[in-house]
């Protein structure tokens, strides 16, 4: 639902979804992330931006275990993440991500992108994973490209397949590393407006994107994040129209 100011409404939410208590990495002495703790909300939209080197990336990556961390816990709908066997099928069932990269199969088709998860993890059947694939893909407006090859597609339709193949698993979660990032200019809006419509379900969702409209527009609360801390938290019109402090000032005057 919209407020008079175009904004998404901020949803009743009071379950947590992902709770961050005191994360710490280091890339040998280089201390990536410095005591990171954040509650997110199930049906939260939450958009983490920041300077390059912030730490950003590396947080969300930590979420669902592409990065390892030194100290801390992440703990997802109440259950901490560790290394072992059951952490790892926690996150394969409510966690699904996007990558700035999009890293489909040169290989396979749209549609065999959309569906491998479904039939090898899943163990769907084949009929089945493709008309499940064909709903996702049509979805997100290109289920006629579902026999092309990824080689032969923009990078917008190509961050669309990712998205829907991420979909495809059925995610209480879903995780945005700089989507549009690797995108020309005039393609970042149709993937943007994917995101949005996505928003609007009331799916979970971790953002890190340098987008700010997308954030003012969608986003629940924003994370301003400079030289591996959480700086400023709060909803869009405090962090972005009212920021507290003078570091994520200084960064808005070079996005905004």
């Amino acid at each position: 639902m919209m407020t008079s100011s175009g904004h998404l409404a901020t949803k009743n939410t009071t379950n947590t979804a992902i709770k961050i208590d005191k994360l710490n990495k280091w890339y040998g002495d280089h201390h990536v992330l410095k005591d990171v703790s954040l509650d997110i909300s199930e049906g939260e939209i939450m958009v983490v931006c920041g300077p390059s080197g912030s730490g950003k990336s590396t947080l969300i990556r930590s979420l669902n275990h592409l990065e390892d961390y030194q100290e801390g816990v992440v703990s997802v709908f109440g259950q901490p993440l560790s290394r072992d066997r059951q952490s790892h099928k926690i996150i394969h069932q409510t966690m699904g991500m996007v990558f700035q990269n999009f890293n489909l199969f040169p290989h396979l088709t749209v549609l065999q992108n959309c569906t491998l998860g479904l039939t090898w993890l899943r163990k769907m059947s084949e009929r089945d994973a493709d008309k499940m694939a064909m709903r996702l893909l049509d979805r997100v407006g290109i289920a006629q490209l579902a026999t092309r090859y990824p080689g032969q597609l923009s990078g917008g339709q190509q961050q669309r397949v990712a998205i829907s193949r991420s979909l495809a698993m059925e995610p209480k979660i879903m995780l945005f590393d700089e989507p549009t990032s690797a995108l020309d200019p005039e393609m970042v809006k149709e993937v943007l407006d994917v995101m949005i419509d996505l928003a609007k379900t009331g799916m979970t969702m971790v953002c890190v994107t340098h987008e700010m409209q997308f954030a003012k527009q969608v986003a629940d609360r924003v994370v301003f994040m400079a030289d591996g801390e959480i700086i400023e938290v709060g909803p869009p019109e405090q962090v972005l129209v009212n920021p507290q402090w003078d570091r994520t000032k200084e960064f808005l005057q070079h996005v905004l």
